[in-house]
């Protein structure tokens, strides 16, 4: 009876204590390209990146995500592609898709392009009601069999960028469709629902090797408050960093990463929870591993 309880502590944080139905991540300002499809080819090279996130570390059925994504520019330096696979586990409930992004840049000046970018797509969400324990065991919302529905999906993003600072908005989940399992049972509130994330960046240059990042992100699910995340990070020779991060009324993490040969990213943060869930887990960890292909023949941008 613990666990089932503690399951569905987990199952209902995980859409509560988020303010979101979408994973988190500490260190988004590494691939904004899975927040943002505006964000896609935006950058001089071809990057494949793999993100694995394990939250609430000590908690049974705590939420874990993996996501593997690609994206960058095409050779007349105007338009990028981009896809991800991801799964995202928690408790008896399970979020598998894959989505195809494409994106477009707009010069505006010498140093500033403007992004703009769809998604488009498809998730598994299913629910192994075995692990759950019902007070009406006929209820028709949630059987005691495993249950799973397919349901296209789709995302709209624009992202303003030059050599020194980013601006971004995005609404993932666009289409707002419904989760039914049942053909015949229409009553069901349950949905995708729409979000949105506004994000802001900006490098400071400090000395000749070092650069100082402070980065701010709101997320908003309706009709949940609006969330923050503040990081700030301080780069070396655009070799290694180490940042720290604070998510309102969450956590706070520490983090750090370093590039080898200019191609190889290795990345890492710690998250240490500041709300009541701390007294049942000892942190979360997210782990990143990216490669950076070469640059596009004819690339020749000044916005990075």
């Amino acid at each position: 009876m613990k666990k089932i309880i503690m399951t569905l502590v987990v199952v209902f944080a995980s859409f509560g204590v988020m303010a979101q139905q979408l994973p988190q991540y500490s260190q988004f300002f590494l691939n904004k390209f899975i927040l943002n499809p505006g964000a896609t080819g935006v950058e001089e090279h071809w990057e494949a990146q793999l993100i694995n996130r394990l939250q609430w570390v000590g908690m049974n059925e705590a939420p874990r995500t993996h996501i593997l994504s690609s994206n960058g520019p095409l050779r007349n330096d105007k338009m990028g592609l981009g896809g991800e696979i991801f799964s995202d586990i928690t408790g008896p409930t399970r979020r598998t898709g894959f989505s195809f992004s494409y994106g477009y840049k707009i010069r505006l000046s010498d140093n500033m392009k403007l992004g703009m970018g769809l998604k488009f797509g498809g998730l598994q969400y299913a629910t192994d009601a075995s692990q759950i324990t019902l007070q009406n065991q006929g209820d028709v919302a949630l059987s005691n069999l495993p249950q799973s529905v397919f349901l296209p999906d789709a995302g709209f993003g624009l992202h303003l960028y030059s050599e020194t600072f980013y601006v971004g908005a995005s609404m993932p989940q666009i289409l707002g469709n419904k989760l039914q399992f049942f053909e015949n049972y229409n009553s069901t509130e349950a949905a995708l629902a729409r979000h949105i994330f506004v994000y802001a960046g900006y490098k400071f240059q400090v000395v000749d090797d070092v650069v100082v990042e402070p980065a701010i992100m709101a997320k908003w699910v309706d009709p949940t408050p609006v969330s923050f995340d503040a990081n700030i990070r301080v780069i070396y020779r655009d070799f290694a960093w180490v940042g720290f991060s604070y998510r309102m009324n969450d956590a706070t993490a520490v983090m750090a990463g370093f590039t080898i040969n200019e191609s190889l990213v290795f990345a890492y943060s710690f998250d240490m929870p500041t709300s009541d869930i701390k007294t049942v887990t000892s942190g979360s960890h997210e782990i990143m591993i990216a490669i950076r292909f070469r640059e596009a023949t004819n690339s020749k941008r000044k916005p990075k």
